[in-house]
């Protein structure tokens, strides 16, 4: 990634960041104690702005120096809507989540250029033209990866051999990623959705990975309601295949509550599944969601969560922990990238 060394971009990018943040000029002068006029022309890109001042603009603003002086991915930035004066909570909402994102892409950037991740082989860049291809691209990757129909275990593990690399975030935005090269993308999920729709949601974002359409906008499709239900077609097989159910001419509701436990999708996921593949659940009320104590009783165990926060792939906290151990990085920041789970100090194997 590009540092910012024109003073009319970097004037932009602060302009950007203090409205995501939602601070105004006037508290921004007085920080780096000028008046707002002076940060005015600094946004605008007729006044300097010394490293001093730079780094107390950052501190106010509560992000890093590479958040104001690194330019965003070309083709990501090019797709998000610019800021208005007076940005709604939701706009603000998105943006901070940009800012995690290219964050997220520069610690992914660092770890390539140490030669400890890189782009996965896969054939990218097909779009499903219907939810039948949508579900076609899904049987490709499982078994591209092997999977058969196999359940899935750590989602993001998936997701990481496929070359999107994703964490959880305390923004509320279901999930958000960007792919700037095919094989290597990033992703957000939001940490507060419940368990079976934090993999759900990463199911959706890996179609989004594989399909090439991260920056598509809802024009793209007929109807941002048509894009839901192909990417819901590629995430529902990609988590359970049709093929689990298919062969269930009449489950009982203790047959699917046992199939929503071993591929941990949530009951709606495992009800359509049903349905789409032609099964009878005439004797079943698929409205009474299963509940703790008959998980129990059916399987001694309720659905394991997913995605718990920070939600990062184990080979990103290895990749993270090497790094560190090769004196690449230093423990401060293995601990940052890795958002607290390597060592402070010391080697990490």
């Amino acid at each position: 990634m590009e540092t910012i060394s024109d003073f009319v971009e970097l004037g932009q990018r602060i302009r950007h960041v203090r409205l995501v943040v939602g601070v105004s000029q006037d508290e921004l002068a007085a920080v780096i104690g000028v008046d707002r006029t002076a940060v005015s022309r600094i946004e605008s890109g007729g006044r300097k702005v010394s490293a001093v001042d730079l780094v107390r603009i950052a501190a106010r603003l509560g992000v890093t120096l590479a958040d104001l002086v690194t330019r965003p991915d070309p083709v990501a930035l090019a797709a998000r809507s610019p800021l208005p004066e007076d940005p709604i909570g939701s706009e603000q909402n998105r943006g901070r989540a940009e800012l995690e994102l290219d964050a997220a892409w520069r610690d992914l950037q660092q770890l390539r250029s140490a030669g400890l991740l890189g782009p996965v082989d896969f054939p990218y860049g097909r779009p499903f033209g219907s939810k039948d291809e949508a579900r076609s691209l899904a049987r490709d990757v499982r078994r591209h990866l092997r999977l058969g129909e196999d359940p899935i275990g750590f989602v993001s593990d998936l997701a990481a051999d496929l070359g999107l690399w994703c964490r959880t975030t305390s923004l509320k935005i279901d999930g958000l990623s960007m792919t700037p090269e095919p094989g290597l993308g990033v992703c957000l999920i939001y940490e507060g959705l419940e368990p079976g729709r934090r993999r759900m949601t990463v199911a959706h974002e890996i179609g989004h990975h594989v399909s090439g359409d991260t920056y598509e906008p809802p024009e793209h499709y007929t109807s941002p309601s048509e894009a839901e239900s192909r990417i819901q077609a590629f995430a529902a097989e990609l988590l359970l295949p049709a093929a689990v159910t298919s062969s269930k001419s009449r489950p009982s509701r203790e047959e699917l509550i046992t199939v929503a436990t071993t591929y941990r999708v949530s009951w709606s996921v495992v009800v359509q599944t049903a349905r789409a593949t032609g099964c009878d659940l005439s004797g079943i009320d698929t409205e009474d969601r299963p509940r703790r104590d008959e998980f129990l009783r059916v399987v001694g165990a309720e659905p394991q969560p997913d995605m718990l926060p920070p939600g990062l792939p184990r080979a990103w906290v290895r990749a993270c922990a090497r790094a560190q151990a090769k004196e690449i990085i230093t423990p401060r920041r293995a601990r940052e990238m890795s958002m607290g789970l390597t060592a402070d100090e010391g080697a990490v194997p």
